[in-house]
């Protein structure tokens, strides 16, 4: 009785493709579609490259120091900019005047942010073009003392890639911004840099645009050179790079620079 219900079902559907009621994609065609409707994974350049990792900490974490010896390739942040933020009792990130009170002795810098920028900012330098000795290094790899890190770069431009890692993942938001004084003051430009948003389902991300700064004359410098030009002209001062870090449960994020030939 099974075997006159199954050679009946079969017939019938014979009937439905034999009248194309029933279309048969070829396999040649499922490739073909499969192919266009996902595109592979993003995958960084192979070869030589910096690897530069930010590690998510819990807020109560209390390592002591700023954790800047050069040859160390890591930076800790907290794990959820919102106990870092400007509405928080003890950690208040913000500091539209300068240095806050609280800050360490010596630390000077000022912070960007108004209410819609909450977290951590990554300040960058580059060493000079005609440098020898001078490489990639952490100059303050603990953000939780004064809620900004500092990092060096190599002379010349890079490739730089991006991806999160670690279970169970969040999201971090990176913003380029450059800061400059003039006469009017100090200005903080976001607009033309580049903005990622980091999650781990996302893979590799190609994040070079966030070292790119967008001239109002259409074509793009490489930031450490676009602040050169600001330093060599008498109407701006004190020009600076940074990444406004907003850090939302990635435990791990992982940055990868790889030198580009001119």
């Amino acid at each position: 009785m099974k075997k006159l219900i199954y050679l009946i079902v079969l017939m019938l559907i014979l009937g439905l493709i034999v009248t194309g009621c029933l279309p048969v994609v070829p396999p040649a065609e499922k490739d073909e579609t499969s192919m266009v409707t996902k595109d592979p994974p993003l995958k960084p350049p192979s070869g030589a490259h910096y690897n530069l990792n930010i590690i998510g900490k819990k807020s109560d974490w209390n390592a002591q120091g700023s954790f800047s010896n050069p040859d160390r390739h890591t930076m800790f942040v907290p794990e959820d900019i919102e106990d870092y933020n400007i509405n928080h009792p003890d950690n208040p990130c913000y500091t539209p005047d300068g240095t806050p009170s609280w800050a360490p002795e010596g630390a000077d810098y000022d912070d960007p942010r108004e209410g819609e920028f909450p977290g951590i900012t990554i300040w960058m330098t580059q060493c000079p073009p005609e440098s020898v000795d001078c490489d990639f290094a952490v100059l303050d790899g603990n953000a939780f003392d004064d809620c900004k890190l500092e990092f060096q770069l190599a002379p010349g431009k890079y490739e730089v890639w991006i991806v999160a890692k670690a279970k169970p993942g969040g999201e971090t938001d990176i913003t380029g911004w450059v800061r400059y004084e003039d006469e009017f003051g100090t200005e903080y430009v976001g607009s033309n840099m580049g903005i990622l948003n980091v999650k781990k389902k996302f893979g590799w991300q190609d994040a070079t645009d966030l070292f790119y700064f967008d001239t109002e004359y259409g074509n793009d410098l490489w930031v450490f050179t676009y602040l050169s030009l600001l330093e060599a002209d008498e109407d701006y001062e004190n020009a600076a790079y940074f990444w406004q870090f907003d850090n939302n449960g990635n435990k791990l994020v992982k940055v990868r620079f790889y030198y580009q030939e001119d």
